[in-house]
């Protein structure tokens, strides 16, 4: 008789279509569905399962990091590496399976906060950000399975903060919206594996501060930015973006990540109140957004990211099949 499988542990014998059931429902169970969201208000960082709903639960402090506000970060499969405001040139890592405070990682190449952040599984760029009364446009990178200083990738089309609409597929980096002196509706890419300027991808719906992003490794999600609206590109082609859903609340400051198949925003503002609440929607069909859970307090400008995002080859990386089409 057949061993079939216990989606809380993923043991025994799969028929491939119970396979891709759980895979496209978001529910697979596997090491790679814990999110990180760092920053904010305290020096905290929180976790979740993405695959569930429920409240967020202490992960661990934020180390060198005494102030995580204004936040952006990236991860692969291990580690997430993240960068808040004090002191500004820091960064932090995490070992996401582990609970833990963070460690030094090494520092950015211009000392600013308010930045974005996107990876793959192996390089991870931070770009943009703010300090002093200069705006940037430095892109810097690191490998992230080392640690040590950040090295210059190359220069944004435009010099912007509050950007943390920052995904990716395992090729590309896109950064949406921000601040320039008045707000951004830009969107701009680059091909992660090599180093260089940006290049316009198109637009963002609204000129707007604080959007976040999210991914699957096809199609980046942007929401945020003072609107409710859920908007989508494919990464591969260029333009702007398509609405095709709402989140409860017209909210900036959020973080964003996925675990490829469904895409949560946590936190955030909706001025004056800060917002503890989770939301997640289905990266593929769109649609309006769903209660997930809570964080522990509420925060704005706060970052996340996950072990299963769009830059990492949709989770997999040999942990399990890739979808098997309909």
């Amino acid at each position: 008789m057949a061993n079939y499988p216990q989606l809380d542990n993923a043991s025994g014998v799969w028929n491939l279509r119970e396979v891709n059931d759980a895979v496209m429902g978001g529910y697979w169970p596997n090491a790679n569905s814990r999110a990180l969201f760092m920053g904010g208000n305290g020096n905290i960082t929180e976790s979740i399962t993405i695959a569930s709903t429920g409240n967020a639960s202490f992960f661990g402090n934020t180390g060198a990091l005494t102030d995580a506000s204004d936040a952006s970060g990236y991860g692969n499969q291990t580690r997430a590496v993240f960068n808040g405001n004090t002191p500004l040139a820091t960064q932090v890592y995490y070992t996401i399976s582990t609970l833990g405070n963070a460690a030094n990682f090494g520092d950015l190449t211009v000392a600013r906060r308010l930045t974005s952040g996107a990876s793959n599984e192996t390089r991870g760029i931070t770009a943009g950000g703010y300090n002093g009364g200069t705006y940037y446009n430095t892109m810097d990178y690191n490998t992230i399975m080392s640690t040590g200083a950040a090295t210059d990738f190359g220069d944004a089309t435009v010099s912007r903060y509050g950007s943390n609409g920052g995904t990716s597929s395992p090729t590309r980096a896109l950064f949406a919206g921000g601040y320039t002196g008045s707000n951004s509706n830009v969107i701009d890419f680059v091909e992660i594996s090599t180093t260089g300027n940006a290049v316009d991808f198109g637009d963002v719906s609204s000129a707007k501060y604080g959007y976040q992003g999210c991914s699957s490794s096809t199609r980046a999600v942007f929401s945020g930015g003072e609107i409710t609206s859920l908007q989508f590109v494919t990464i591969a082609s260029q333009g702007n973006t398509t609405d095709y859903g709402d989140l409860s609340n017209a909210l900036a400051n959020a973080g964003s990540t996925s675990n490829s198949v469904r895409g949560v925003v946590g936190g955030g503002i909706v001025s004056p109140a800060l917002l503890n609440t989770i939301e997640f929607f289905n990266i593929t069909t769109g649609g309006n957004a769903t209660d997930f859970g809570d964080l522990s307090q509420g925060k704005q400008e706060c970052t996340a990211t996950s072990q299963s995002h769009g830059g990492l080859n949709d989770g997999y990386q040999g942990t399990r099949i890739k979808p098997i089409p309909a």
